[in-house]
């Protein structure tokens, strides 16, 4: 029986995966015999995707090291550095994309450049972060603000939101698991449960 059972399931989910392929890529007449479904995709459509998911990627983990970028500055700041070498001694211990996105900063700033200006170099590249952190600069600047305070409230304000979003994620977890579950765990339960009834009342027909 569990045999049968097992032979059913695998013979099922083959003809599902065949006709997943067949409709993915049949042909139509009209096309030369190009190919439907996933080749038919609109390759700047794909690329404009790719580059979504890269960018958001890139975003995470450069924000994953802004409040600790941030919290250098200030403390060096603090120590009496002023806030060009600060950057620089903080942005070269980053790594990855948040470090090639600094040191365009730190090539302009060795023109003569000063920090916010400098900053809009990362603020074109669409990080929100440097946008907001060359108007805090520029506003204590005007208003006469101890640098160092102004890092510090704003390393303060992103590690907060890491935070957040870091338990958002968490609160997510048991949704997107009970997700799994019913997509992955569930059918072969109930083929398994089921089918023996199916093939019992099959074979009392015959």
């Amino acid at each position: 029986m569990n045999r049968e059972v097992l032979l059913f399931s695998g013979g099922l989910g083959l003809s599902t995966a065949v006709f997943a392929a067949w409709v993915l890529y049949r042909k139509d007449s009209r096309l030369s015999g190009k190919p439907l479904g996933l080749r038919e995709l609109d390759p700047v459509l794909f690329r404009s995707v790719t580059r979504r998911l890269k960018r958001r990627r890139r975003d995470k983990a450069i924000m994953a090291q802004w409040p600790t970028l941030l919290e250098g500055m200030a403390v060096a700041v603090a120590a009496g550095m002023d806030i060009l070498n600060a950057f620089k001694l903080c942005a070269g211990k980053a790594y990855g994309p948040l470090r090639e996105s600094a040191e365009k900063v730190i090539v302009r700033l060795r023109s003569g450049m000063s920090l916010p200006v400098a900053l809009a170099v990362m603020e074109k590249e669409g990080i929100d972060a440097a946008r907001r952190l060359r108007a805090t600069l520029a506003q204590a600047e005007v208003l006469g603000t101890p640098v160092s305070d102004v890092l510090g409230a704003l390393s303060a304000e992103y590690y907060t939101l890491e935070k957040q979003r870091f338990e958002s994620k968490l609160n997510s977890l048991p949704v997107k698991l009970s997700l799994i579950t019913v997509i992955f765990l569930l059918p072969p339960v109930l083929i398994v449960s089921v089918m023996p009834h199916v093939l019992s009342f099959i074979r009392a027909g015959w």
